[in-house]
């Protein structure tokens, strides 16, 4: 199921990268602090890789993950990309398989048990978190861009404005 929702979370931004131009994606915006919507896709999708890589090797480390400047500056590279993370991530049983989690707090390590299922959960709230600040960058600066509905909104917003809509329907009769 998480890898359903996985996958549908990388279709969101493909289905964004495909509409910028190579300059619209590298563009550093003030909006987003001289940042690129490329250098936003970059993070979200190292975050993805160091999670295959950990998958393989039994420990993922989110802070050490390696840094791929072609992510942020070749929109179609970053599609092969998600490509290659959404074929991945679809794999059966997946989210069955226990990790270690190493997280570094300046000088010191921390390791905890965790699984491919709760690290699913991370990194699809991150992107989320991330898909909303690139949302933000997109209706101000390329308003050509069709941004999918639910782009950038959490889950539970999305369930919450539903349940509203629901109620307010069901006030009105």
């Amino acid at each position: 199921m998480l890898t359903n929702i996985t996958s549908d979370t990388l279709s969101q931004l493909r289905s964004v990268i495909d509409q910028l131009t190579k300059d619209e994606y590298t563009s550093k915006l003030p909006i987003l602090n001289h940042s690129s919507v490329g250098q936003h896709v970059r993070h979200v999708l190292e975050f993805y890789i160091c999670l295959s890589e950990g998958i393989k090797s039994g420990m993922v480390n989110y802070d050490s993950r390696t840094r791929n400047p072609a992510i942020e500056n070749e929109p179609n590279y970053a599609t092969i990309i998600l490509e290659e993370l959404t074929s991945f991530f679809c794999l059966k049983n997946i989210e069955e398989a226990s990790i270690v989690n190493m997280i570094e707090f300046n000088s010191l390590s921390i390791t905890s048990q965790s699984s491919v299922s709760r690290e699913l959960v991370y990194l699809i709230e991150h992107s989320i978190h991330h898909y909303a600040i690139i949302a933000i960058a997109l209706r101000n600066e390329f308003g050509h861009v069709k941004i999918p509905a639910d782009f950038g909104v959490a889950y539970s917003t999305s369930r919450h404005k539903s349940n509203v809509a629901k109620e307010m329907s069901h006030n009105h009769y």
